[in-house]
């Protein structure tokens, strides 16, 4: 009876410490505080096994050192946070192997300092347009969420983009961004992030952590976050670097309607598949698509209706897009795919089917979109041929809809 009293008073005084806290008693778990709850099951489970069936004074794990008090039949079991260099020390050993081994770098990086930081949300994403990002890698609580797509609108994250701080790392509240999705029902949480960036690239994407911390501070958090990006970015560079040497990316503005590369940037592009296409044998298709009768279209409803169109199609078109795929605004209402194709081609031409139903609305009950094809192997290896071969297929298509009209 004296021992439950003790229990409730100790519960009581270190319910909301900030150091994780458990309490065995005869070999049976008796009670633990919330940081002891909140951290990662892996963590738990680790924790109390080393508790219950081990006799070490110590326990060290990649957040922390986990000791251990006994006074008969009692144990506490007592956390301490890790300390930078043991962090900085963790994470170049884990997530540099991480990236080594393949798939989605920012799903890794994620996969590697959520776990590592403890806060409740840990996000690395990638800028997908001017004005969106793709959330890859979003831990959350323990877990890794899917995939999702955000707008920068409104965010916290909006502000390393567009170097309002003049720097590349930003911290705030979850008040100063009523707008942001991810933080409007949270106003006191912490936001704290930092911009991913090449030497002739920035702003490729961001990391981010929000939410309550449970073993690592936010200096110390912001301090490996910066780290993180770095190792990130130097990665993605000599990845780039190995993977696409002779291939230098464009320095052209992006369009500022769809966030979309140019002509200039298209024209790279080209000329490095053309390449792969001599040394490896590597075909790619290649898409021209426009819309039929912008012109008209713009005077009936006005030039910002025929904007948001464009804008809507660019966003289409990534939409249809695999990872090595890309889109390119040649301007007016011109696009162009390139894809890298395997045995089959994908299957373009019902995908723009597909867009093109989705893009009918109200007023545009007989939108269409004209587009042409053609594969580097089918114009010999020459990108002057392929070009010249997409331009008579795409007047003849035009010609067939005017006919059809």
């Amino acid at each position: 009876m004296r021992f439950r009293m003790k229990t409730k008073i100790l519960s009581a005084l270190f319910e909301q410490a900030l150091c994780p806290m458990l309490l065995i008693s005869k070999q049976e778990i008796e009670w633990a505080n919330a940081a002891f709850r909140h951290l990662p099951d892996a963590h738990r489970k680790r924790i109390q096994d080393w508790g219950l069936h081990q006799d070490q004074a110590w326990l060290e794990l990649d957040t922390g050192r986990f000791q251990r008090l006994s006074a008969k039949s009692h144990q506490l079991i007592l956390g301490h946070p890790a300390d930078a260099s043991s962090l900085q020390r963790t994470l170049l050993l884990k997530l540099l192997p991480a990236l080594q081994a393949g798939g989605d770098p920012y799903l890794n990086t994620a996969s590697v300092l959520g776990p590592l930081l403890g806060w409740k949300h840990c996000v690395v994403a990638k800028r997908k347009t001017a004005r969106s990002v793709d959330l890859l890698g979003h831990w959350q609580e323990g877990k890794l969420q899917p995939p999702s797509h955000q707008s920068l609108s409104g965010s916290a994250a909006q502000t390393l983009y567009e170097g309002e701080t003049g720097e590349a790392a930003f911290r705030a509240l979850g008040r100063e961004f009523p707008l942001d999705p991810q933080l409007k029902d949270h106003p006191s949480d912490l936001w704290i992030g930092h911009r991913i960036d090449l030497p002739e690239q920035p702003g490729l994407g961001h990391i981010c952590v929000w939410g309550q911390p449970d073993f690592v501070d936010a200096d110390t958090c912001a301090w490996l976050i910066g780290l993180s990006a770095d190792i990130l970015s130097s990665w993605l560079l000599s990845h780039l670097e190995t993977q696409d040497k002779d291939y230098e990316p464009s320095l052209e503005a992006r369009d500022p309607l769809t966030g979309l590369p140019g002509r200039k940037s298209f024209d790279l592009a080209l000329r490095h598949a053309m390449q792969k296409f001599q040394q490896q044998n590597q075909d790619v298709l290649v898409t021209i698509i426009d819309i039929q009768e912008l012109n008209k279209l713009n005077d009936q409803h006005g030039s910002s209706r025929g904007d948001r169109l464009i804008h809507d199609l660019g966003q289409a078109l990534l939409g249809i897009c695999r990872r090595k795929d890309q889109v390119f605004r040649l301007g007016g209402d011109e696009f162009l795919l390139l894809m890298p194709t395997g045995q089959t081609l994908p299957p373009v031409s019902k995908r723009l089917e597909r867009i093109c139903t989705q893009l009918r609305a109200d007023d545009l009950p007989d939108l269409h979109l004209n587009h042409a094809l053609c594969t580097l192997s089918e114009a010999k290896g020459s990108g002057e041929e392929l070009m010249l071969i997409l331009d008579q297929r795409l007047k003849a298509c035009k010609d067939a809809a005017q006919a059809q009209a």
